[in-house]
């Protein structure tokens, strides 16, 4: 239960953040997730929030 609520926590940061135009934190804040935790946010990422880490790939 600790961690769905850390990812929860995790996954409004960064759906604000998006929203805030702060790209480059949200792929510097998804990049230091490891694997299992970024498989766990995937589902409560916004559309924008997933944009904007598809944007820093590139």
């Amino acid at each position: 239960m600790g961690d769905t609520t850390n990812c929860e926590k995790l996954a409004v940061v960064l759906n604000r953040a998006s929203q805030q135009g702060k790209s480059a934190f949200c792929k510097m804040l998804w990049g230091n997730q490891p694997e299992t935790v970024q498989d766990q946010l995937r589902p409560l990422l916004s559309a924008e929030a997933i944009d904007a880490l598809r944007s820093e790939e590139d």
